[in-house]
């Protein structure tokens, strides 16, 4: 993959995602203070698999200290790690 296309896929990504404080009818709610992103609404089940509405979710799950906590990648990959570690095998109990 090139860098140029690379970066393209980036930005498409990016583009999906929304942060709550960006939204003005939102960005007086607590969520847009803890890091939160939005969620779009879906009318069917399958919608809910799409990344544009997984990605937010799974990230509006995490804790807001990981959310707001971002010193280094090496402590954000750790931290997050860690919860997701405590996730899975909290299921596993």
């Amino acid at each position: 993959m090139t860098l140029l296309t690379y970066l393209h896929a980036l930005q498409y990504i990016a583009d999906l995602i929304r942060p709550v404080a960006d939204l003005p009818s939102r960005a007086s709610l607590r969520t847009a203070l803890s890091g939160d992103l939005y969620v779009p609404r879906t009318r069917r089940r399958f919608g809910d698999r799409a990344f544009a509405v997984a990605a937010p979710r799974m990230w509006n799950s995490l804790p807001t200290d990981i959310k707001l906590h971002r010193s280094t990648t090496t402590s954000f990959k750790r931290r997050l790690k860690t919860v997701l570690f405590n996730r899975g095998f909290a299921e596993c109990k």
